[in-house]
């Protein structure tokens, strides 16, 4: 199977060595410049970039261009990741550090209801309910449990009804709607 994986990927051509020495600095500064993020997503934005360079090596023409599109794209990639851990953190710290006593009281109070109510879900449905109120999208959901976008969606949906009817909250099925 390795070998298979390996006649797959193109053959290195020998001046990938002098393409870093030539193009490194410049590329990462091109990238730093384009996208607002960490100085560590720009270089590993910029390592992606070389790694791919590696495996599908583009045609050397146009080889600048086609690395700075790659870092860029990816560097996006990881700040849209690291934005939203930031902000799932950010959220919950910012809640909890304006409470007063009796607020902090009754949040604790809601929120063992809430763990006490999503322990009753499934352990998948749980999860991907989870996921999506952390910021991932369906999509990523979805590859993630190897399963179609729309079954994502509707386990996602599913997931949300069982909670709100466990918490008491009410919610229509979408069948008795009519």
């Amino acid at each position: 199977m390795s070998q298979e994986k390996d006649d797959h990927r193109a053959s290195l051509r020998g001046d990938e060595g002098d393409l870093i020495a030539n193009h490194g600095a410049r590329l990462r500064a091109v990238v730093s410049q384009a996208v607002n993020t960490a100085e560590g997503n720009v270089d590993d934005a910029c390592a992606f970039a070389w790694l791919q360079l590696m495996e599908t090596q583009p045609r050397r023409e146009t080889v600048f261009p086609w690395l700075i599109r790659v870092a860029i794209r990816e560097a996006w990639r990881l700040d849209r990741i690291q934005r939203r851990d930031e902000s799932a953190d950010a959220g919950i710290l910012d809640g909890v550090e304006s409470a007063t006593d009796s607020e902090r009281r009754e949040d604790r109070l809601a929120l063992e209801e809430m763990i006490a109510a999503l322990a009753t879900l499934h352990p998948r449905k749980r999860k991907m309910l989870l996921q999506h109120a952390a910021g991932y999208t369906v999509e990523e959901i979805a590859a993630e449990h190897a399963i179609s976008r729309q079954r994502a969606r509707e386990l996602i949906y599913r997931a949300r009804l069982q909670l709100n009817q466990r918490l008491g909250r009410g919610g229509v099925a979408p069948r008795e709607r009519h």
